[in-house]
């Protein structure tokens, strides 16, 4: 199923557009970020918050997508040396710990939950913070997704029913909702 979604990222690639609007800085301004974070900026597409997550933190970022069009266009965005771009599956990754793991406008294409529960529990340091984010409400994407990319995605629950799986391994911090925003932010458990 997986090279199915990276099928479909490679094809629209190029076409994709995504505004870089206030509401993704409010979005990243939100997010419990330390100084010198170790960030996996998770299905990063073409590194639309990479070198935000940078900034903010002045910590490193690696940019993971399934996507090499994905990869090879963020590359072309993002030249700061402190951002490292991977192509590869976020399931079968390997790496260091991270502390915080973002997740922005890409969380609905991980269809495999519980492995992706696994996994964001497997690569974060104890304490550290998982954040789902999208700069669109649940309806918005939902339809979106109902009529483009079902195929690849499956459409969201609201966050306190998205957040049951992750309950094992995490603790909520912040689950909100509007028609601009999604955001489920949790913390590992110690």
């Amino acid at each position: 199923m997986n090279e199915v979604v990276k099928e479909f990222f490679d094809n629209i690639a190029v076409n994709y557009h995504h505004d870089d609007s206030k509401v993704i800085d409010e979005l990243i301004d939100s997010l419990l970020l330390h100084e010198k974070s170790k960030i996996l900026d998770l299905g990063c597409g073409k590194g639309i918050i990479s070198e935000k997550l940078v900034n903010k933190t002045k910590g490193e970022v690696i940019a993971l997508d399934i996507s090499s069009k994905m990869i090879e266009l963020a590359k072309e965005k993002v030249s700061n040396p402190k951002v490292s771009f991977i192509n590869q599956d976020f399931y079968s990754f390997i790496d260091h710990q991270f502390d915080t793991i973002v997740c922005f406008d890409a969380y609905p294409h991980f269809l495999d939950v519980e492995g992706f529960v696994n996994k964001a529990n497997e690569l974060l340091k104890s304490d550290g913070i998982l954040a789902i984010i999208h700069d669109i409400g649940r309806g918005e994407l939902n339809k979106h997704h109902a009529s483009h990319a079902l195929k690849v995605s499956r459409l969201l629950k609201t966050p306190q029913e998205e957040v049951k799986p992750f309950l094992k391994y995490f603790k909520p911090i912040e689950l909100f909702e509007n028609e601009n925003i999604y955001k489920i932010i949790v913390i590992k458990k110690g």
